[in-house]
């Protein structure tokens, strides 16, 4: 089939099939999408509310741990400075800390006793029936215990109970002291405008009168204020004079002070309900839940104050999932804070709750599902309209695109593959080796500028194929400059290798057998600098040198010399350069003689040693300076197990992408853990230990290692 009905049958594929495929499925796909994200919405607002009610409780619990130890402590201070009040009489002087110095006029105290107390009708006649500027006191006597305190001595104590009040106006309603004797004292006092002398006999507001013969605040339920009608706890502490408890302090604190943070739970919802309960066992020891005061829904600020109700009755908390409530009543007895879902009067709710405080009260938050996911069911059926509109207008769309795009391939497939049909032909002319192919495409798009590419192309191809050939040529005779194999000794294990970081390469090695002595034989390695095609060429040149010096007698050091002249000649106007070690072994001696021309040292790798030994030397690069001179260092006793090391800086110089070099020690590391190895594959240990190091796939060196092992 042609390309053109090719390309025509294709384009009718890839628009017409979609397009049906989404026309009968987009009505299903999206109608799921939308159950998805109701369900999605849905889950993640429950978790949401779940987790931001938890958060709630949990907060409220430590705001209340904190505001209960504020007032222990303010009941601790009344205890204590009563106790000195008593005991020391009219020598009682308050300490200055506990006096507030703060001036409150009386317009601000009218504010607050507005705010705290909520009732116009505690003013009578022009005079306050509360007021904050006396303690009240009540006689009471019983006759049964000598009077403990004197109502006129209450000038020195007053401060005191102003302070208090003053310093935590939110945290206290009423601060009262009840004595055996009968007496009491309440702040604010309740006053009709009678002096002091004349309060003796009013009745004060009604305060639990809490005698405790340890010296640890104590707590009662929640219960109503008679004169207020506010929900209110109170803490009490007894006041031991010389030993023995007289009496009592306590102060009433607003249960919608405490937890006054639950005023905008309504951004969960207006149905939520605030419940303190309590964990108990029943009359046959099953442990059961009590409610000991609900929140009642308040819609301003006076109504806010009385927003919390005890319990008149017996009132139990109970779930019809028994597991469920099971799993709650255990968390609240091991002290935990949570959130369970579960069923609330009969519908699915979210219950947080904090872990009881040492009362054994904890707070409980229920949310019902309906109000938390009923954004989600909104959301749905507002997406679902949504698709059902988008469905009716894309498949008018996808009816549209069909048919242009039918027309549209029909129309463009001819021209289109027209010239691609040029450029094949041109293609198949340079397959077939005419590189004075060309193709006539006049088009000024895409095509067009394809074939002014292939045009130009033709010429650079045929460049870098001729190219190419020559260096798999110069490659393959560089190949055969190097040792194609190893030299056999007897007591000797020898093997090196060149790896090459292009297709060309400047590192050198090779075997040369003494003209002297043909027992003994020279291992050369040598490293030019740069890379490529000029290296190569130098390297190829120095080679033949040294091969053709070593035909005559010498020492390393003459050897060197008369090489060094002919490459200087070469090099004097190119700067190349090449560095090289010679190590002759004299195999019946087991003697190493070497010399170096700027190259590395040979190394010795003897296992019983932490590092290498290395055999130094001082010497000029090859072609460097033409009348160098050379040294020949001797000797070394190459003794059983011990490892002669030549390699080129490409090896330890070889870095990662950290810029760490592999270095010589960590070449140690790799000898040594293979130097029981044959020496071939200890060289290829070394090139993959460097391969590894470095990460990349590419060297960035040449590398060159020859290793001669004397067996055991």
């Amino acid at each position: 089939m042609k390309i053109r009905f090719k390309l025509l049958l294709l384009l009718l594929l890839v628009s017409i099939v979609p397009l049906v495929a989404v026309q009968t499925g987009v009505l299903e796909s999206l109608h799921s999408l939308s159950g998805e994200i109701g369900g999605e919405v849905r889950s993640e607002l429950v978790n949401k509310s779940s987790v931001e009610l938890k958060r709630l409780v949990e907060d409220h619990a430590r705001v209340l741990s904190k505001e209960r130890k504020i007032v222990e402590l303010r009941l601790q201070q009344l205890s204590a400075e009563l106790t000195a009040w008593i005991e020391e009489g009219d020598m009682f002087v308050l300490p200055e800390i506990l006096v507030d110095s703060t001036d409150h006029d009386t317009e601000s105290d009218y504010e607050r006793l507005q705010q705290k107390y909520g009732q116009h009708n505690f003013v009578m006649h022009g005079r306050r029936e509360i007021d904050f500027n006396y303690v009240g006191y009540g006689s009471g006597y019983l006759g049964t215990a000598d009077r403990i305190i004197q109502q006129r001595s209450t000038d020195a104590i007053f401060p005191l109970f102003k302070t208090i009040e003053q310093r935590n106006p939110n945290l206290t309603l009423w601060i009262k002291a009840d004595f055996i004797s009968g007496e009491s004292l309440t702040y604010p006092a309740r006053s009709t405008g009678m002096s002091m002398g004349q309060m003796m006999n009013e009745s004060q507001p009604q305060t639990a009168s809490i005698l405790q013969e340890n010296l640890l605040p104590t707590w009662s339920l929640p219960k109503k204020d008679p004169l207020t009608g506010r929900t209110v706890l109170t803490a009490s502490l007894a006041i031991v004079v010389q030993g023995e408890t007289v009496g009592s302090v306590s102060i009433d604190v607003p249960l919608d002070t405490l937890l006054s943070g639950n005023n905008h739970l309504n951004m969960f919802s207006h149905n939520i309900d605030s419940l303190l309960i309590k964990p108990q066992l029943n009359d046959n020891g099953t442990g059961v839940v009590e409610v000991v005061a609900k929140e009642v829904s308040g819609t301003n600020l006076k109504t806010m104050m009385h927003m919390w109700e005890p319990s008149t009755a017996e009132v139990m908390l109970s779930s019809s999932d028994s597991v469920l409530f099971s799993k709650f009543k255990e968390l609240l007895k091991e002290g935990k804070s949570g959130v369970v879902s579960m069923p609330y009067k009969g519908r699915d709710s979210i219950w947080a709750f904090s872990a009881p405080d040492k009362r054994g009260i904890s707070l409980v938050l229920i949310l019902l599902y309906d109000d938390v996911v009923k954004p989600a069911e909104n959301a749905k059926k507002f997406v679902t309209s949504v698709i059902s509109q988008q469905y009716r207008s894309t498949f008018l769309v996808l009816v549209a695109v069909v048919l242009l795009v039918s027309i549209l391939a029909f129309m463009l497939s001819h021209r289109f593959t027209k010239n691609i049909l040029i450029l094949a032909k041109g293609v198949k002319r340079i397959a077939s080796g005419d590189f004075a192919a060309k193709v006539e495409i006049s088009n000024a798009d895409e095509v067009g500028e394809l074939a002014d590419n292939f045009n130009k192309m033709v010429p650079s191809l045929q460049e870098h194929i001729e190219i190419k050939s020559a260096l798999d040529v110069a490659m393959e005779v560089q190949t055969n400059l190097l040792p194609q194999s190893s030299p056999h000794i007897s007591g000797y294990d020898i093997y090196g290798e060149s790896k090459y970081c292009d297709e060309l390469g400047g590192d050198y090695f090779d075997y040369i057998k003494s003209y002297v002595d043909q027992e003994n034989i020279r291992f050369t390695v040598g490293d030019v600098s740069g890379h490529g095609v000029p290296a190569a060429m130098l390297m190829g040149s120095i080679r033949g040198y040294v091969r053709a010096r070593s035909l005559s007698s010498g020492t390393l050091g003459e050897v060197l010399a008369d090489v060094n002249k002919l490459v200087a000649e070469d090099t004097c106007k190119t700067a190349q350069f090449m560095t090289m070690v010679m190590v002759e072994l004299d195999p019946l001696k087991n003697e190493l003689r070497w010399v170096r021309a700027g190259h590395d040292p040979a190394l010795i790798f003897d296992h019983t040693q932490e590092e290498f030994i290395q055999l130094e030397g001082n010497g000029i690069a090859l072609g460097a300076v033409a009348e160098a001179t050379y040294s020949e260092s001797c000797c070394f006793d190459l003794n059983a197990g011990q490892i002669l090391i030549l390699g080129t800086d490409g090896i330890w110089e070889a870095s990662n992408s950290d810029g760490e070099f592999f270095g010589k020690e960590r070449l140690w590391k790799v000898i040594n853990s293979a130097k029981d190895l044959s020496a071939e594959t200890l060289v290829e240990t070394i090139f993959d230990a460097v391969h590894e190091f470095t990460g990349r796939n590419k060297q960035e060196d040449d590398l060159t290692v020859v290793v001669v092992k004397r067996n055991n």
